[in-house]
Formats: structure tokens, sequence, C-alpha cells
């Protein structure tokens, strides 16, 4: 048992390469042990096969991508098919930095934030429509709700924004 040898340590054993579904042991090919390795993009650590891991770094130019940022970068290059693989990464890594940064560490500020981000672009849109006119008001106070009209005179501004 590995917890008798005096400190706990896992077992290694060699394991089957797994890629999209596929075992690699169904092919004959069987590969070493598991190593740890740490995505990228968004930072996760998972246990793969050398053999794995170098397949994923040559396909995403020498960078290791989990899966779901694998599939995030895919995603983006089929919105933008001239963007190069390197530049998807770099997107989707910096989409991750940011999310690292503001929801891990303030969800309610983020919530916050997304809502004001929703209220704008509906702002925006309804300006383009041309369903109303965009411009600001008398006493109007911020400049993100003077487009709908909807802004809050000087006497309501808001004291902890």
């Amino acid at each position: 048992l590995p917890w008798t040898a005096g400190r706990w340590s896992r077992p290694r054993v060699p394991i089957h390469a797994c890629m999209h579904g596929q075992n690699l042991a169904m092919h004959g090919e069987v590969v070493g042990e598991a190593r740890s390795v740490q995505c990228d993009c968004c930072g996760i650590a998972e246990e793969c096969t050398p053999t794995y891991i170098g397949r994923v770094r040559a396909h995403f130019h020498g960078k290791w991508v989990c899966g779901l940022c694998a599939e995030a970068v895919k995603e983006r290059q089929q919105r933008d098919p001239d963007l190069a693989v390197a530049a998807a990464v770099d997107a989707t890594a910096a989409l991750c930095q940011r999310f690292n940064s503001t929801v891990r560490l303030n969800p309610k500020l983020s919530l916050a934030s997304s809502m004001r981000d929703i209220a704008r672009k509906s702002c925006q849109h309804r300006g383009a429509t041309g369903s109303g006119t965009c411009t600001a008001g008398a006493g109007i106070n911020s400049s993100d709700a003077a487009c709908c009209g909807a802004g809050r005179a000087t006497s309501c501004a808001l004291r902890y924004v």
C-alpha cells in the first residue's frame, strides 16, 4: 500500500494516452507514465502522457492547451477563419486571464460590471436602430445612460459607484 511506505505517494503505472476520446491502446500504442502539465491559457493542471503532451504542443505551436481551451480556440478560429492558431491561443489566454483577475476575485463586482455592459450594449443597439434619439438631455450626469435618455439627474447621482 502506498501510504505504508513512510510517505504517501501515488503509484506510477503505465497508462494509455487518450486524445479526443480515441484510446490509442486499441491501436497497440502503449505509452509511458503520466505527468502533470499546466494549461497555458487557464492554468488548470492535468495528468497526461508525454506523447499526448507532445502532440498537443505541436498542434498549438509549443503551448500546452487543455481540452476546454482547445475547444475555445477552435470556436474562435471558426468565427474568424483568417486567425492563426497562435493568435487564437493568445486571445483565449487573454480571456482566461481577464476572467481569473475579475470574476474569481470578486464575483459580485463582476456581476455588476456585466449588467452595466449589457445595459450599455442595449443602449447602443437602440441608438443604432434609430428607434430613439441619442441626445443627452439637460441635467444628465452619466454619459453611458445619456444616449438612451434614461440617465440620472445630478440630484440622483450614485454614491457608491
